[in-house]
C-alpha cells in the first residue's frame, strides 16, 4: 500500500474512533470540572424547580454550570422557554448539544463552553444552579444585580443569609426559589387621598423596614416584603386604624390600593425623595 494512501487510512481510522468516543461519551457522578463535580439533578426536582419559577414560553433560561444539559433541555420542551446552558467541560456540552437535538429542541436550547462568572445574564429572567455553596454565594452579588422579578432556582445550596422566597422537598433533596427584589430603600414621599405621609424604609434583600411620619405622628411599618417589583406593607394611619398597602415599584415610583377595615379601597402612590 503507497504511504500516502496509508496515512490517510490511519487518520480516518482515527477520526472514526474521535467520533465513537465522542458519541458513546457517559459523564460520571463525582467527576471533577472547573469549579464543582458534576452530579445530575433529578428530573423530578428539575421540573419543580422550573414550576417554583413560574417558567413559560416567554422566559430565557440560563443554567450556570449546566451538566449534561438537562435543565435546559427540559425548560425547552415541557415548558417552551429559551434555554442556554453555560458549562466549562467541553465533552458535556458536546453531550448536551448531542442531546437537544435528539429531543428536538435544538433551536430552543443551546450551549457554551463558557466560564459562568463571564456569562452575561441580562436577558435572563430564570437563572438556575446546581453549584457549590462558595460558588453560590460568590454569585449573589451578580444576581441581585438582575432586573427585578428575575427568577433563581438552585438545587440543594442556598445563597446564604438571603432567605428563599419558597421551598420545596422532591425526593429528599431541597430546590430554592428567589425573586431579585426592586430597589425599595429610601425615603419615599406617600400619597394616599388628601393625606401625605413620609415613607422612610431600610431594605435587607427582600424584607423591609421602616417608620410612616404624618404630621408629626409616627407609626412603624410592618409586615412589610418584597417579591420582584411586587411590594406590600402596613402601619397605623393618622385615624389610629391599621392600613395595608400592596403596589407595584418601577425605579423611583410606586403605586398600587390601600385597604383598611370598613373602608373603601383607596389608590395609593409615591414618589422616592
Amino acid at each position: 500500500m503507497p504511504r500516502a494512501i496509508f496515512t490517510a487510512c490511519l487518520c480516518l481510522c482515527a477520526a472514526l474512533a474521535f467520533a465513537q468516543g465522542q458519541a458513546t461519551y457517559q459523564p460520571q457522578i463525582g467527576q471533577a470540572g472547573k469549579d464543582v463535580v458534576w452530579v445530575p439533578t433529578p428530573d423530578r426536582l428539575i421540573t419543580r424547580m422550573l414550576q417554583m419559577a413560574d417558567t413559560t414560553e416567554k422566559d430565557v433560561v440560563v443554567d450556570l454550570g449546566s451538566g449534561d444539559g438537562r435543565i435546559p433541555i427540559a425548560a425547552a420542551k415541557k415548558f417552551g422557554a429559551r434555554a442556554l446552558g453555560i458549562e466549562y467541560d467541553e465533552n458535556l456540552v458536546r453531550l448536551s448539544v448531542r442531546t437537544a437535538e435528539r429531543e428536538g429542541v435544538a433551536d430552543r436550547a443551546r450551549f457554551l463552553r463558557q466560564d459562568l462568572f463571564q456569562t452575561d445574564l441580562s436577558e435572563a429572567t430564570v437563572v438556575t444552579l446546581y453549584v457549590s455553596p462558595a460558588i453560590m454565594l460568590a454569585l449573589r452579588p451578580r444576581l441581585l444585580g438582575l432586573r427585578p422579578g428575575t427568577r433563581v432556582v438552585s438545587h440543594q445550596f442556598t445563597l446564604g443569609d438571603w432567605e428563599a422566597d419558597e421551598q420545596a422537598i422532591v425526593e429528599h433533596t431541597p430546590g430554592y426559589l428567589w425573586v431579585v427584589p426592586a430597589k425599595a430603600d429610601g425615603l419615599w414621599r406617600l400619597r394616599i387621598g388628601d393625606d401625605i405621609y413620609e415613607l422612610q424604609l431600610q431594605q435587607e434583600y427582600q424584607m423591609l423596614r421602616g417608620l410612616a411620619e404624618n404630621q408629626g405622628k409616627r407609626s412603624p411599618v410592618i409586615a412589610a416584603r418584597l417579591r420582584g417589583e411586587e411590594i406590600r406593607f402596613a402601619f397605623i394611619d393618622r385615624n389610629g386604624d391599621p392600613r395595608s398597602f400592596n403596589g407595584r415599584i418601577s425605579g423611583d415610583a410606586m403605586e398600587g390600593a390601600s385597604h383598611t377595615h370598613g373602608q373603601p379601597e383607596l389608590a395609593w402612590s409615591a414618589r422616592r425623595q
